[in-house]
């Protein structure tokens, strides 16, 4: 029986063949787009999963003076937990450390490591190919590496024992352990694994490390909340001396632990200097309707051209219902060819996918990290997905074409015509996803536009910031005047913090009229700070080095003189008995740009380890090859780590341009498919009407008149989906807008062209078979009337 079925579904898909054709190439773009952002949004969705035990382990991290949740947790925390929480059962801390320079003969590579402790590998299991977990961080001068780095370094991964050199001094290391790579997506991600020294500090305000904890068996994320918060009142409220009672001094901001747990890391909304940049779940979120509304098109094309066909298949239904054929075995009939046509879909959608995926990899830099086929599992997911997708697509088709009486059949008393509204409905939906998407599209391209000219109150422009000035030690100054001396720097200054960088300064600052203290943003930078950076004055005075007071001197910016509620006369005011205000710069965004700036305080300190430059003309290239130059030529250890501001707050962006280059990549999927089923329909539809085409001919009608009349039913069917697909665009992108503090206007422009674009895309999709139609010679056509 089912070989039956297989061999009548081929026979069909040869009669006709053009339609099966834009079936198979409809499913299978639908497919190949699915499979790709499935695989991604299942990647995001499972970072960190494969740990032993990852619902068991949690990061704890701090807040203070109401700046925010940070990623780190005091250097203390982790004696305390070990300790005095049962709830734990072992906790481990991580060290976020810079590129370092490996030495192994005469080469050298740069590697960014992660700082462990031993414990680490008892809480994050991995796969050992040489060494064991528990001895491999023992001694202080172990390290373990990955086999990718071991092949990297020695062109093999048998290295058990071998030394390397690391840093400034090339330190001698013995490789104590070598596991093998793991592809599983992680925010812990490194090939190598040192040692830290633990000069941990007994300041609950310090955090310097990554704080991880593996929970008891049986203990919930509640139960070490409520530990920390004992910890909170016993241990750290009684070091800050705060005078005010405990339920104040919690309300007040001053101190707070975070738990996360290690599987909600990647996704949750991020925190302050965190060891990746992290994902973003409403994106995932975003990316996975995206997928659902290319099956559905997908899908609507099958089913259009199904039934749009059901008058070619009126009389086989028939004429099988009358030799006996029960309803069920058409069902199952029109079943098989649709997953035929699904399975084959599938097989072309594989093929597809790959270059779909290298296609998005190249336009997001999003990656895959174990691929789109990496086992058998996804295989099987993948091939499930077709079969269900072929059920889905024939399921309606099946039971619509089963449903004919074999009498009014064959007495010519079927009337198809009465399903062309189902068919107008589908045609609708799918041009009112694919116009809301071109919109949304168009939206996010404008606020990306937007974010990168807005103005955040500073001049973020041509500012190049040297991370890792410190390293300069005694040549710092020295170094500072060269790169003065070259004609593409017009500042220098020497700072401890620059707007979008990875520092953070908090004091807190009253007047003699306040009983409490208000904890403000600080910066931190020498005389040249405020033009260098280009914050700009408003009232009152720059630092002057000349000027022996300005070490207590401070700049507010706006916000921060209303929060301490100076009003008009700032300039002068006396803070903590010691500093003295003499100036006021505009409020700036340091964050990014989904938050209002934050009160600032602005101090004077001539000891920075960032060396931030600005730049003038167009001569950063040439700037930047001097200043490698200039770097190398005292032979730090440490590579040259630094970025533009401008460029960090690009980065910030990231997610936002990930969101919109993937709409639009997978928009103009969306839009092929829709037009492949609008063509393949438009086909049906001129075939159906040769004849009546022929007579209008005949009877003086011209080609044009023809056209607008085979085009006027595709045209309303676009222009009712731009009438629905307006609003529910608007929507969607007014609350995806609101995340931002600096955002575009919704012009009405956009609207308008998107829905001629759409129109004029359909027009393309439809006229030439509407042209030929009608420049066909109607003696052909009415030659066997």
């Amino acid at each position: 029986m089912l070989k039956n079925f297989i061999t009548i579904a081929l026979r069909q898909f040869r009669r006709n063949l053009s339609y099966s054709i834009i079936n198979i190439l409809g499913l299978s773009l639908g497919l190949a787009g699915s499979f790709v952002i499935g695989s991604w949004v299942w990647q995001e969705l499972n970072f960190d999963r494969h740990y032993q035990d990852s619902n068991r382990i949690h990061r704890v991290s701090v807040s203070f003076f109401n700046s925010g949740a940070f990623a780190r947790g005091p250097e203390i925390l982790n004696n305390v937990l070990a300790e005095q929480a049962p709830e734990v059962e072992i906790a481990t801390r991580v060290e976020n450390q810079r590129t370092k320079n490996v030495y192994v003969d005469d080469r050298t590579f740069e590697i960014a490591p992660l700082g462990v402790d031993s414990t680490f590998f008892k809480i994050f299991d991995h796969h050992f190919i040489s060494g064991n977990s528990e001895a491999a961080l023992a001694e202080p001068n172990n390290i373990v590496i990955s086999t990718d780095l071991a092949n990297k370094l020695f062109g093999t991964d048998e290295v058990y024992g071998n030394i390397v050199e690391i840093g400034e001094e090339k330190t001698p290391y013995t490789i104590s352990g070598v596991i093998l790579k793991s592809e599983n997506p992680t925010h812990l991600e490194t090939d190598l694994w040192m040692p830290i020294e633990l000069e941990g500090s007994d300041n609950w305000l310090s955090s310097q490390y990554f704080d991880y904890v593996k929970l008891s068996s049986g203990t919930s994320k509640e139960d070490l909340e409520r530990r920390l918060e004992l910890i909170r009142k016993d241990l750290v409220y009684p070091t800050f001396n705060s005078g005010m009672p405990y339920e104040d001094w919690v309300n007040s901001g001053n101190f707070g632990f975070y738990v996360k747990p290690l599987t909600d890391i990647h996704l949750d909304p991020p925190m302050k200097f965190d060891l990746q940049a992290g994902g973003n779940r409403a994106n995932v979120y975003v990316f996975l309707m995206v997928t659902i509304f290319l099956l559905v098109i997908a899908v609507i094309n099958f089913v259009n051209l199904s039934t749009a066909q059901s008058a070619k298949r009126a009389k086989e239904v028939g004429v099988r219902k009358a030799m006996g054929t029960s309803r069920k075995s058409l069902i199952i009939q029109y079943l098989t060819e649709s997953v035929l046509v699904s399975l084959v879909a599938l097989f072309v959608g594989v093929g597809l996918s790959e270059i779909f995926l290298i296609l998005f990899q190249s336009f997001t830099n999003e990656k895959l990290i174990n691929g789109l086929f990496s086992g058998w599992f996804f295989g099987m997911v993948y091939f499930g997905f077709g079969l269900v997708v072929g059920v889905l697509a024939g399921i309606y088709p099946a039971f619509y074409l089963s449903s004919f009486k074999p009498v009014d059949i064959l007495k010519s008393k079927i009337a198809v015509s009465g399903r062309g509204a189902f068919r107008n409905f589908l045609v609708v939906f799918q041009f009112t996803i694919s116009i809301a998407l071109i919109i949304c599209s168009v939206i996010v391209y404008n606020q990306l536009d937007y974010l990168r000219t807005a103005d955040l109150g500073f001049d973020r422009e041509n500012v190049l910031v040297i991370n890792n000035a410190d390293l300069l030690g005694e040549y710092r100054e020295a170094f500072k005047q060269k790169l003065l001396q070259h004609n593409a720097v017009k500042t220098a200054s020497f700072n401890k913090r620059t707007p979008a960088g990875q520092s953070l300064w908090l004091y807190v600052f009253k007047t003699k009229e306040m009983e409490r203290g208000i904890g403000l943003q600080t910066f931190i930078g020498d005389d040249q700070y405020l033009e260098t950076v280009g914050f700009r004055l408003l009232e009152g005075r720059n630092f002057s080095k000349e000027i022996a007071s300005d070490s207590t001197a401070l700049i507010l910016t706006e916000s921060a003189v209303k929060e301490l509620m100076l009003g008009d006369n700032a300039i002068g005011t006396e803070l903590n008995k010691g500093y003295h205000v003499i100036g006021v710069v505009s409020d700036f965004s340091f964050k990014g740009f989904d938050e209002k700036p934050e009160p600032v305080a602005i101090i004077q300190d001539t000891d920075g380890y960032r060396l931030s430059i600005r730049l003038q003309g167009n001569q950063e290239a040439e700037f930047i090859e001097y200043l490698n130059a200039e770097w190398q030529a005292l032979s730090l250890d440490d590579p040259l780590n630094y970025a533009f501001i401008d460029d960090n707050f690009e980065q910030l962006m990231e997610k936002e341009k990930t969101l919109g280059k993937t709409i639009a990549f997978f928009t103009s999927i969306a839009i092929f498919i829709s037009c492949l089923g609008l063509f393949g329909l438009a086909a049906f539809t001129t075939e159906q009407r040769q004849k009546e085409i022929g007579i209008r001919k005949v009877l003086g009608a011209s080609v044009s008149t023809v056209v607008l009349l085979l085009n006027k039913g595709f045209t309303k069917l676009v222009a009712i989906s731009v009438l629905i697909s307006v609003p529910l665009a608007w929507y969607l992108m007014d609350q995806w807008l609101q995340n931002f503090q600096y955002k575009t206007d919704i012009n009405i422009a956009i609207f308008i062209l998107s829905g001629f674009a759409a129109m004029f895309i359909a027009w393309l999709t439809v006229s030439y078979l509407s042209i030929v139609a009608a420049a066909a010679n109607p003696v052909d056509t009415l030659r066997n009337e």
